[in-house]
C-alpha cells in the first residue's frame, strides 16, 4: 500500500461535507508554568495542602514541578468554532525524569512496593503524562430563538453559587455537557445538561463508586440539567431564575437480569432499569434593582431553595460510617426509610455609592440562610457569596463564604485562600466606606445567629459534623493528615456547621486602610484589623460548658513598585485567640485554649513581555498553649516560600 501524500492527505480533508478552519483562522497558545516550594520540614511535593483525606503522592512542600499547557481554537467560520486543550498531568518534581509511570504494589498490604528501583514507585502522574483537558464545538444554528449551541467543556460560568457553580481552577474546564443560549422575545434563557462528576459530588463525594459503596458502581447515566431565565421588565431592574436538577442512578439491584438467570419466566429482558441513588433540586431567584434617576443606589435581592433526597439502599450513610464527614444531610422517618430534605434561603444586599458626594459609601446586607439548605454543585470555592469578611478570613489569607458543605479547602498552596460554610447563617452586615483620593477607610460590623442552634441534634445518623466542631480555624498551619487524626489541633473544621448541642451567636469586627504613602513615589500601605467574639452556650442543661473565644488580629503591609515590571512586598501579622472550654466532651469536661501567631512575608513579583515571576518568602511564629491534663503545649517556627515562573505563548 503506498504512503498517502500531503497533496493527498489535504485533498482528502477538503472533500465535501467536512468543514475545516483555514491556517489563517486556526489560534495555538501555550503556557508552561514551573513552581518551586522549599518548608523547613522532610515532605516531598509541589503543593502545600493536597488531599487531606486519603494520602497521595502530591503533596509536599520541597520541590520543583513544571507544568505544560497547549491550547487549539479554530475558526471554521463566523458561526462555528471549535477548541480543545491538552495540559501535563500535575505532580512529578524535576527529581521524577526517570519515572515511568507505573507503580508496582506490595500485597496484602496494598502499599507501593519500597525497594523498587526500575521507576515504577510514583505513578503516573509522576510520568507527567498528558491530558485532555477540554474539548469543544460552539455553533451559531439557524434555529429560531438559538444565539449558540455549545457542545463540550465548560466552566459551568453560566449559573451561580447556589445551584451549579463555576468549578474551581484545577477542574476549571474539566465539564462537559450540552448548552444552548438564546432569547425568546424580551426573554434570554441558558439550558444545560451537564455530565456530573464522578467523585466530589453526591453522597460519600461520589456519584457511584463500588468501593464507597457496594451498590454503587454505575455513572454513566448521572447528570444535572439546568435553565436559566433573564427578563427586564424595566430598565432598571433585572431577573433572573436558575433551577438545577441533579440525578444519581444506579443498576435498579432488584431488577431479574442481575439476580440469576436471564430467563424470561423470571422476568428478565435483557434491559437492566435504574433506580435512583441521589437527587437534588436547587433553584434561586434574583432580582437587581439599579434606578437611572438615583445611580447611587443598587439593590439586589436573592431567594434559594434547596432539596435533596438520598436513597440508602444504593448509598451508605457517611454520618454514621465516616466520622460524620459528609456533603449531605441524611433525613429518616420514624420507620427507617430516608426521606428528602430541603430548605431555604436568602439575602438582600443594599449599595449607596457615595450619595453625598463626600466620599461616603454605604453597604448593608441581610441574610439568612436554612439550616437544611445546600448547594451540593454550587461554587465549592473562589467565589464569596456575602459582604462580610467572615469568621475565617485574616491578613495575608483572606476567606469566602459559599452555601454549601462540599467546600474545597485542598490542593492549595500556603499563600491562597480558605472558604467557609455559611449554611445556618442568620445575620446582617454594615459596611462604611470612605474614599479621598488615594486614602481608602472601610469598617464593618456582622452580627450571627445560626439557624443551626439546636438541643439534641442527631449526628449519629442525620447531620455530618465533621468531628472537629470547636475552635477558630488556622489555615496557615492547617495540617493534611490521612486519618483526619488533627494532630496539629486546626480548630473548627471550616466545613463544621452542626453539632450536638448548639445555641450559638457570633459578632465580627474589621477595619481596614490602603493608602499611597505620601511624598514617596510608588509606595503604598495598607493595615487591617479584626477582632471576633464567638459564643457558644452548647447544651442548655450544664452551665460550665459554654464556648467563649475571642479571636484578635492587625495586619499591616507595604507594597512599592520600583518600576514597570517590578513589585515588592513587606508585611507583617499578628493573631491571638483565646478560647474557653474550647476542647473536650459533655462527658469529661472542656478545656481552655491560647494560641499566639506571629507572621512575616515578603513578596516579589516581576512582569516582563510574556513572563511573569513570583516569589514570596514566610515566616510563621505559633504558639499554642492547651490546659487539658497531660497534653502538651505546641509550637510552629516554620518557613516556608513559593517561587513561579509563568510563561504564555
Amino acid at each position: 500500500m503506498k504512503p498517502i501524500t500531503t497533496a493527498a492527505a489535504l485533498a482528502l480533508l477538503a472533500a465535501p461535507g467536512l468543514a475545516l478552519a483555514q491556517a489563517s483562522n486556526l489560534e495555538l497558545t501555550g503556557k508552561i508554568y514551573t513552581k518551586y516550594l522549599y518548608q523547613n520540614d522532610a515532605t516531598t511535593g509541589c503543593l502545600s495542602l493536597s488531599n487531606p483525606f486519603w494520602p497521595d503522592n502530591i503533596g509536599g512542600h520541597n520541590g520543583v514541578c513544571t507544568e505544560l499547557e497547549i491550547g487549539i481554537k479554530g475558526r471554521v467560520s463566523d458561526k462555528v468554532s471549535a477548541g480543545a486543550s491538552i495540559q501535563s498531568r500535575w505532580g512529578a518534581l524535576w527529581q521524577d525524569w526517570w519515572e515511568n509511570g507505573d507503580t508496582r504494589w506490595d500485597y496484602p498490604s496494598n502499599t507501593p512496593f519500597t525497594g523498587n528501583t526500575s521507576g515504577e514507585s510514583q505513578g503516573m502522574n509522576h510520568a507527567q503524562y498528558i491530558k485532555l483537558r477540554s474539548a469543544w464545538a460552539r455553533i451559531a444554528a439557524p434555529i429560531p430563538t438559538v444565539r449558540w449551541i455549545h457542545i463540550g467543556s465548560s466552566d459551568l460560568g453560566m449559573f451561580n453559587e447556589w445551584t451549579i457553580g463555576k468549578s474551581r481552577y484545577i477542574d476549571r474546564t474539566n465539564g462537559y455537557g450540552a448548552f444552548v443560549e438564546g432569547a425568546l422575545g424580551t426573554f434570554t434563557y441558558h439550558t444545560a445538561a451537564i455530565a456530573l462528576p464522578k467523585l466530589f459530588i453526591g453522597p460519600r463525594w461520589n456519584t457511584g463508586l463500588a468501593h464507597s459503596d457496594p451498590l454503587s458502581s454505575f455513572w454513566g447515566g448521572d447528570w444535572a440539567y439546568a435553565l436559566k431565565l433573564g427578563y427586564s421588565p424595566h430598565p432598571d431592574l433585572t431577573l433572573n431564575v436558575i433551577g438545577a436538577y441533579l440525578q444519581d442512578v444506579e443498576a435498579d439491584r432488584f431488577d431479574p437480569d442481575l439476580t440469576g438467570e436471564p430467563s424470561g419466566d423470571r422476568g428478565a429482558d435483557h434491559a437492566v432499569k435504574w433506580a435512583p441513588r441521589f437527587r437534588a433540586v436547587n433553584g434561586t431567584l434574583e432580582a437587581t434593582y439599579a434606578p437611572a434617576d438615583f445611580e447611587a443606589l443598587s439593590v439586589r435581592a436573592l431567594v434559594a431553595q434547596g432539596w435533596s433526597h438520598i436513597n440508602t439502599d444504593y448509598a451508605t450513610n457517611a454520618v454514621q460510617n465516616d466520622q460524620g464527614f459528609s456533603p449531605l444531610v441524611y433525613r429518616f422517618d420514624s420507620l427507617g426509610k430516608s426521606v428528602p430534605v430541603g430548605d431555604v434561603a436568602g439575602k438582600v444586599l443594599v449599595e449607596l455609592f457615595d450619595p453625598f458626594e463626600n466620599g461616603l459609601s454605604f453597604k448593608a446586607e441581610y441574610f439568612n440562610i436554612g439550616e437544611d439548605f445546600n448547594a451540593n454543585f454550587g461554587a465549592r470555592r473562589e467565589a464569596d457569596v456575602l459582604l462580610t469578611d467572615g469568621i475565617i478570613g485574616g491578613g495575608f489569607v483572606t476567606g469566602g463564604q459559599l452555601p454549601t458543605l462540599n467546600i474545597a479547602n485542598e490542593f492549595v498552596d500556603f499563600d491562597e485562600p480558605w472558604y467557609e460554610s455559611i449554611i445556618g447563617w442568620h445575620g446582617g452586615t454594615g459596611v462604611v466606606e470612605y474614599v479621598s483620593g488615594a486614602l481608602k477607610l472601610t469598617g464593618e460590623l456582622t452580627y450571627l445567629t445560626y439557624n443551626t442552634n439546636e438541643q439534641d441534634r442527631n449526628v449519629e445518623l442525620e447531620y455530618p459534623d465533621f468531628l472537629y466542631t470547636d475552635g477558630f480555624t488556622d489555615p496557615v498551619s492547617y495540617t493534611a493528615n490521612s486519618d483526619y487524626a488533627n494532630v496539629h489541633d486546626r480548630g473548627r473544621d471550616p466545613r463544621s456547621v452542626y453539632k450536638e448541642f448548639q445555641n450559638r451567636n457570633t459578632q465580627i469586627a474589621v477595619l481596614g486602610a490602603d493608602t499611597l504613602v505620601p511624598g514617596v513615589q510608588g509606595l503604598t500601605a495598607k493595615v487591617k484589623l479584626k477582632y471576633v467574639r464567638d459564643v457558644d452556650y452548647r447544651k442548655q442543661d450544664n452551665l460550665d460548658d459554654t464556648y467563649r473565644g475571642d479571636s484578635m488580629m492587625a495586619f499591616a503591609q507595604l507594597g512599592y513598585q520600583f518600576n514597570n515590571e517590578l513589585k515588592g512586598t513587606l508585611g507583617y501579622e499578628w493573631s491571638y485567640w483565646d478560647e474557653k472550654n474550647r476542647g473536650g466532651s459533655q462527658s469529661q469536661g472542656f478545656f481552655d485554649y491560647a494560641t499566639r501567631r506571629h507572621i512575616g512575608r515578603a513578596g516579589l513579583s516581576y512582569t516582563f513581555g510574556g513572563a511573569n515571576i513570583g516569589y514570596v518568602l514566610e515566616y510563621f511564629h505559633k504558639d499554642q498553649f492547651r490546659s487539658i491534663p497531660g497534653v502538651f503545649d505546641q509550637k510552629w517556627r516554620v518557613v516556608r516560600s513559593k517561587a513561579f515562573v509563568e510563561v504564555a505563548f
